[in-house]
């Protein structure tokens, strides 16, 4: 306990509540200013297990650059390997080594991890008071008056007494009690997902290392490091690994789906029992602590006011636990906060200090709503999709690889605190979220088909193992990179573009079809934007341009004029028909020319190899309406704007 009486009058910044997010503030603050006089004060007197224990590369990025945490996270807590999922059956009765998997062999270059929040919380408390942060537990607010032009003033009870101080800044970071935010009315549950967690902590979880059969657990390493995701109808389940031996496992549930979410211990344990793999895995495990949240998101009215007070974590907004990103939020909330506070404090113009304020204050914001409002739109492709292997794995790559290309590479190099750069990229958003729709559209549709034709689990007990690495490995070492934005747009669009191929050809039942050149040549961004719901119906023409760009190719390897033909039974039995017009060919000859149709019609390409199409994009995400990213709007949306092409 700090003594009350080494509590000062003043300081430049009190930051309401002492999880990570505010004692990452507090420290990133102290660490780029060391005159700074900061307090934190927090109600409770212990550090507890709490939801938000997985992060990704972001996060990772904020620790270990910007808080320079790299020496205490490797030493206490766990390594993150990627995201995982595993596909069950339909009646989740596959043990774990039948299941089709979604993950990665190794672990990723840039760093995530997974954290134990009591014991992080309680290091970063020590190190805040290190470097002279007043940081009070059991510190309970009572009331502030919040006055930009002066001070604000903040009183609270600390050790039976009660306490008045003064602060230029005041940042809320209570967590969902949102001492600051809720009285300022910032919340609101307009146009967020209806979904319901329930989580506790297990020790004598099994390890994911040693389950299963031989082969099986040569497949990749380390599964027990990773986030690992299983899945049933309107609801998924993680397994997250902490550095005390234990285990956080939780389920989500989308409300609109599970007419009786699990909001008690009792019946938390028995749905998790319902899959056979998960029965297994915590057969011996005991449940060490037990949560439940009827409503998981809210949003909020931005990370920072002109009035000189802020809100960051939980207090600031909270979107949903899939794809871990709430830390990369926190991360990108606390930069901008930082950012505006040190230069409002170091200018002594009081009056071109608000001028400059006000003028910040909107991009801030926007960076963090542009990134929840995205991080919305690709959790609503992944969502439907999670129980069916055969989308679910395409979709979960193209996630992971979009995150490294575009907003990954942003943070790392900047781009979201540079509010010149982010101003002039306006229009790449705007592009790329609607993309973003088109994909949803096409991913819902060729679920619904699936499932009236009973495909959706087909794939799921095939034991396959899938890996989004291979997209992100042109690019991965360069990630940061400045100068390199037309690189990244192109690399997006042939992302977006062989995605939507594997969905299409999932929907439209046709083997290998996203991979094929012939058809990534055919089934490029120009016609996606002219025929964004690709169905049956235009699988004909689709056929005779193929057919057409097969034969024109075929033609430079030969002296005979030949004709391709390719239909749909092409697809199955790898063959296309070539005709050798006026029968000029012997049979040698023939055999040759056979061979080599059917070659190319067989040659799978990366994406990295499909034609440029930057300056169609550009046009079209130009013509994207200025609001299509504002919250009010719905992120499942029944139609886009398209552009001609």
């Amino acid at each position: 306990m700090i003594n009350s009486q080494l509590i000062m009058p003043q300081y430049d910044v009190a930051i309401i509540g002492a999880g990570w997010s505010g004692l990452a503030l507090a420290r990133q603050l102290k660490r780029n200013n060391r005159d700074i006089r900061i307090i934190q004060l927090e109600v409770s007197t212990e550090f507890k297990a709490k939801i938000g224990e997985a992060t990704v590369e972001n996060t990772g990025h904020y620790f270990l650059k910007k808080l320079g945490l790299a020496n205490y996270l490797y030493r206490n807590q766990l390594p993150k390997n990627a995201l995982r999922f595993f596909f069950d059956n339909e009646d989740h009765s596959l043990p774990i080594e039948q299941m089709s998997e979604q993950g990665t062999t190794y672990i990723p270059p840039h760093p995530a991890f997974q954290l134990d929040r009591a014991s992080f919380e309680s290091a970063l408390t020590d190190m805040n008071r290190e470097d002279d942060i007043t940081v009070l537990q059991g510190a309970k607010v009572t009331d502030f008056a919040l006055d930009h032009e002066t001070e604000h003033i903040v009183k609270f009870n600390y050790q039976n007494d009660k306490h008045e101080i003064r602060c230029k800044w005041l940042v809320d970071a209570s967590g969902r009690a949102g001492v600051v935010a809720r009285r300022m009315k910032s919340y609101s549950r307009e146009n967020v997902p209806k979904h319901s967690s329930a989580w506790g902590r297990f020790s004598g979880v099994k390890d994911f290392d040693s389950v299963g059969t031989q082969k099986w657990r040569d497949g990749a390493s380390s599964r027990f490091l990773s986030t690992n995701h299983f899945s049933g109808h309107g609801y998924w389940i993680w397994f997250i690994p902490l550095k005390n031996g234990l285990t956080s496992i939780g389920i989500v549930c989308d409300k609109t789906k599970v007419n009786n979410p699990p909001m008690k211990q009792a019946d938390f344990i028995a749905k998790l029992k319902e899959h056979t793999a998960i029965a297994d895995l915590i057969a011996e495990a005991e449940i060490e602590d037990f949560e439940a949240w009827g409503q998981l998101a809210y949003r909020g009215k931005g990370i920072v006011n002109r009035e000189r007070w802020g809100a960051t974590g939980f207090a600031a907004m909270f979107l949903d636990p899939l794809l871990s990103g709430g830390g990369d939020v926190i991360a990108m909330a606390n930069d901008n906060l930082t950012k505006l506070i040190l230069a409002d404090l170091s200018n002594k113009d009081r009056q071109a200090a608000q001028i400059a304020l006000d003028k910040a204050v909107p991009y801030a914001n926007e960076v963090v709503d542009y990134y929840y409002q995205f991080l919305y739109a690709q959790l609503m492709n992944l969502y439907p999709v999670l129980e069916c292997a055969e989308l679910c794995s395409p979709v979960m790559a193209y996630i992971n690889a979009t995150y490294f290309i575009t907003s990954a590479w942003d943070y790392m190099a900047g781009n979201f605190s540079d509010y010149e750069h982010f101003a002039k990229n306006d229009f790449i958003r705007r592009g790329n979220y609607s993309l973003e729709m088109l994909m949803q559209r096409q991913i819902l549709e060729a679920l619904e088909i699936l499932q009236n034709e009973n495909r959706a689990f087909v794939r799921n007990n095939e034991g396959f193992f899938e890996t989004g690495a291979d997209l992100y490995k042109y690019y991965i070492y360069q990630m940061g990179e400045k100068g390199k934005d037309g690189y990244r747009i192109d690399l997006r669009l042939k992302l977006f573009t062989e995605c939507f191929a594997i969905v299409t050809g999932a929907k439209l039942g046709l083997a290998k079809f996203g991979r094929r050149r012939i058809v990534q040549n055919a089934l490029n961004l120009p016609m996606i934007l002219q025929k964004p719901t690709f169905a049956r119906d235009d699988l004909p023409q689709l056929l005779i341009t193929m057919s057409n760009n097969l034969t024109q190719e075929l033609q430079q390897t030969t002296e005979h004029n030949v004709l391709v033909n390719i239909t749909e039974d092409s697809f199955s039995n790898e063959v296309v028909a070539v005709t050798i017009i006026g029968n000029t060919a012997d049979d040698e000859q023939l055999q040759k020319i056979n061979k080599t149709a059917n070659d190319i019609w067989m040659h799978q390409q990366e994406y990295i190899d499909q034609t440029s199409f930057v300056p169609i994009f550009l046009r079209y995400a130009r013509q994207q309406p200025l609001d299509i990213m504002d919250p009010i709007h719905p992120v499942r949306l029944e139609t886009t704007e398209l552009c001609e092409v």
